[in-house]
């Protein structure tokens, strides 16, 4: 099992130029684990498309109750925020901010992070740029 980033979860609903990459990672897992926040990530990308018309009119919804059933079946599992999670925040947050070059990492994406070091997965699933170079230095093996 692999962590995933909602910017890289939200790419097996939404077609996007590079989703197939996604579809084949997520294709080879038996399930995908994600922090609690990357429902109300999702729901928000899903809507931002629907706005800008990538998505047709209530296909946000849809796409939030896929994401819900998925849940609920257990092919995606959610990574609670607990206290591990917090411990491993600070972690992020004072690795990144530390180096030099400073990493930039925003609050989310650290807690991305912070979450799948909690989990233990060593496999990071990310389409963000800024995220995978945090995730790389917490030594994380990212994907793709």
């Amino acid at each position: 099992m692999s962590y995933w980033d909602t910017s890289a979860l939200v790419k097996l609903s939404v077609a996007e130029v590079d989703s197939a990459q996604f579809q084949h990672l997520a294709g080879n897992a038996a399930c995908i684990m994600t922090a609690a926040i990357a429902r109300f990530e999702a729901r928000t990308v899903f809507r931002r498309r629907e706005a800008e018309g990538v998505l047709p009119v209530g296909e946000a919804a849809i796409l939030s109750a896929e994401m819900d059933r998925d849940i609920a079946d257990g092919r995606v599992v959610i990574q609670a925020m607990d206290t591990s999670v917090e411990h491993d925040f600070a972690k992020v947050l004072e690795l990144c901010f530390s180096q030099t070059p400073i990493i930039f990492i925003r609050t989310v994406d650290a807690l991305h992070i912070a979450s799948a070091l909690a989990s233990g997965k060593t496999e990071f699933v990310t389409a963000d740029v800024r995220q995978r170079a945090a995730a790389e230095r917490m030594g994380l093996s990212v994907k793709p």
